[in-house]
């Protein structure tokens, strides 16, 4: 089950990349400094063998006016049977024009707080001013909890 759903992440990575590749090289659009976002998907506890709605929220700000590296922070909540938050802080990369990856450390926290690994690909596919949108896929890492998360982000750049 693990790998199947490695494969498909890793797919859907692959299938984003080539897209954002293709469109790379029909005019560049700027991007502001600073984001704050919003996805809304779903989460596949691994463990659990559970799917459950999932909320995250974060802010990016670039660390020069062209840098392809941003450092911000973000938020998660589960709800469900295995209902919990996650906090952390990190950096993202732009890949491609409209690609970009994130990692974040921080702490989960189901039943005690734990160490934990946030990492995520977004796609950049619709732009309308300031705002865009596009699809995220997700993978979080406890010691005794990981899940995957595919879902709708929403961000405003400004």
């Amino acid at each position: 089950m693990k790998k199947g759903i490695l494969v498909v992440l890793a797919a859907a990575t692959s299938v984003l990349g080539l897209r954002a590749q293709e469109r790379a090289g029909h005019g560049e659009h700027a991007h502001p400094r600073n984001e704050a976002g919003l996805s809304l998907g779903a989460a596949y506890g691994i463990e659990h063998k559970e799917w459950a709605p999932a909320i995250h929220a974060h802010y990016f700000r670039t660390l020069a006016p062209h840098s392809r590296w941003a450092l911000g922070a973000g938020i998660e909540f589960i709800p469900g049977e295995e209902r919990h938050w996650e906090i952390g802080a990190g950096a993202r990369f732009q890949v491609l024009n409209d690609l970009q990856l994130s990692l974040m450390p921080g702490i989960s926290i189901v039943d005690k707080a734990k160490f934990s690994l946030h990492t995520e690909a977004v796609y950049e596919a619709i732009h309308l001013g300031g705002f865009h949108f596009g699809p995220v896929v997700g993978y979080a890492w406890t010691r005794d909890h990981s899940h995957v998360s595919a879902g709708i982000h929403a961000a405003f750049a400004f």
